[in-house]
């Protein structure tokens, strides 16, 4: 009787595992697919020569912000809209401030416990690195510095 005590346990600790291992893998598979789908649609077009990296960024519009370099060996940031694949608008990293520099102007002005993520798209047509951090108080803050020139654009506090 103990033997299948433990079976059954066995196989249903397994079982558990795989449900969660593929509920976690099918939760993924739209980010990839609409990171792929950047990419190509970033090289197809000439914007991009080769791929660096991808981020999706889910400001007012969502967009997947494709990092690259150009025919010219330029760095470059590509924002493709998410659900149509078309190019919103392009910048030359050397143009702007880099993802350190945002991260520094959130911390000279708020108290920054733990920066979660920067990321790089567009919010009302501009450029912005959107600083997302957890405060002294555990709390969830969004800060958005505009790319051109490192100034405030928006801050949500303490959510």
């Amino acid at each position: 009787m103990m033997n299948w005590i433990k079976f059954i346990a066995a196989f249903l600790l397994a079982l558990s595992l795989i449900i969660i291992v593929i509920v976690f893998y099918n939760a993924n598979v739209p980010f990839s697919d609409a990171k792929e789908k950047a990419e190509a649609d970033a090289l197809s077009s000439g914007a991009l020569k080769s791929v660096e990296r991808t981020d999706i960024y889910n400001g007012t519009v969502s967009m997947v912000t494709v990092f690259g370099k150009d025919d010219e060996g330029n760095e470059k940031a590509v924002f493709i809209e998410g659900k149509t694949g078309e190019i919103l608008d392009e910048v030359l990293m050397k143009n702007g401030t880099d993802a350190q520099a945002a991260i520094e102007t959130v911390k000279s002005e708020l108290p920054v416990e733990k920066i979660l993520h920067v990321i790089l798209g567009l919010e009302d047509g501009h450029p912005v690195w959107e600083v997302a951090f957890k405060g002294e108080n555990g709390k969830l803050n969004y800060v958005y510095v505009f790319f051109e020139n490192g100034e405030w654009l928006k801050r949500i506090l303490n959510l």
